[in-house]
């Protein structure tokens, strides 16, 4: 028997008789130590792959003409990344390795311009080459531990809430319409703003702010989520499902930590 779900931002789950969900302990701690280490594993791909791209001129111009492509360029963007989710729920292994760490590279390519935007404040050389449409990244510099402050939060902030989930009683799979009715208003008010319509809402702290918040809602639903209703041969979706949240969390600090002065 097979009912489809859908997890996080429309991935589609087919939750089978034999889920985690009613598996025996040792099954449930087995998938749970495999998501986490596959996640983990997706989480090194997507920070070496946005290291690599900051520092690297010409791969930084690319990202920056990939998210530079306008609507149509958000749509290809946004249906790669569909894809590439849907190859980690392909049955066999190997495929599913691989959308996860093609998932994780381009969650890099797409974090690495904000990263550089972030490293050159305080640097006006940087700056200066950045307005005129030059990239510099060997002139960067990591004096003001921005970065690190927004991602050592981001851990924080993702660390304690998903041990919230897994440990707590309480469910939080109610908040699934909340959420993505949320996520839809922010990215509606996002397509707006580039139409130039309401863009003060997105420019201040608010509109990052939300994000985060609203960013914290997905980890305490998506982790319960994983253990409630994944099959176990799930792993790599689930881990594909986390590293969203935590990738759009740290970015959406960052540019809070960008906009406090």
């Amino acid at each position: 028997m097979r009912t489809t779900r859908t997890g996080a931002f429309g991935v589609p789950v087919t939750a089978q008789a034999g889920s985690v969900a009613y598996a025996d302990t040792p099954t449930r701690l087995a998938f749970l130590r495999k998501v986490y280490t596959l996640f983990s594993g997706a989480m090194v791909t997507w920070m070496g792959t946005t290291l690599l791209v900051t520092f690297n001129e010409g791969l930084l111009k690319s990202a920056l003409n990939l998210m530079g492509g306008g609507f149509l360029g958000f749509i290809l963007l946004m249906g790669a990344m569909f894809l590439l989710l849907r190859m980690t729920a392909s049955a066999g292994t190997a495929a599913s390795l691989l959308g996860l760490g093609l998932f994780g590279v381009l969650e890099g390519f797409l974090t690495a311009p904000l990263v550089y935007i972030a490293l050159c404040q305080g640097n006006t050389l940087a700056i200066e080459a950045l307005n005129n449409g030059v990239l510099v990244p060997d002139t960067l510099s990591m004096g003001t531990g921005i970065v690190t402050q927004a991602f050592a939060l981001t851990c924080a902030v993702f660390g304690g809430l998903s041990f919230y989930a897994l440990t707590t009683k309480r469910d939080f799979l109610w908040l699934r319409g909340a959420l993505y009715m949320g996520f839809f208003a922010l990215m509606a008010i996002a397509v707006l703003s580039y139409f130039g319509i309401g863009s003060g809402l997105v420019s201040g702290w608010g509109f990052p702010l939300a994000f985060v918040v609203l960013m914290g809602g997905f980890v305490l639903y998506d982790t319960q989520n994983i253990m409630k209703r994944y099959p176990p041969n799930m792993a790599a979706t689930a881990a594909a499902t986390l590293l969203i949240d935590f990738v759009l969390m740290f970015q959406y600090i960052l540019m809070l930590f960008m906009r406090r002065d």
